[in-house]
């Protein structure tokens, strides 16, 4: 049985607001109205906002996300998890990278990201 598509989005945007180890009171309450608003089976929604989530592949979510425009979205949505704690964490950072070429994000924004986080 495979996963539906809006699950693999959801998996990245849990794992970008554990990528440090750390779940914000505000990263929660965006994940708690998330997971309810997409009737996430409530068992993976607590395991979710319980620990870690691992981060789905790139290859993955281009292929569910195959408009440019629907990465940008999920791009911008990852980046506004990360910042919920206005800090850019080297391993927020490092799920961005993953996604970098593969989505279309240039290396020079990339780059400016890295040094907003130092």
């Amino acid at each position: 049985m495979s996963t539906p598509p809006r699950l693999i989005v959801l998996q990245a945007l849990a794992s970008m607001a554990w990528a440090d180890n750390f779940l914000d009171p505000r990263q929660q309450s965006i994940l708690v109205e998330l997971f309810e608003d997409d009737g996430v089976a409530p068992e993976l929604a607590k395991k979710w906002l319980r620990q870690p989530v691992e981060f789905p592949e790139v290859a993955e979510l281009t292929g569910i996300l195959s408009d440019g425009s629907d990465r940008m979205d999920l791009v911008t949505q990852l980046l506004h998890l990360a910042m919920t704690d206005r800090w850019f964490h080297p391993g927020e950072m490092a799920l961005m990278r993953r996604l970098g070429q593969q989505f279309g994000i240039d290396e020079s924004v990339l780059q400016e990201m890295d040094h907003f986080g130092a």
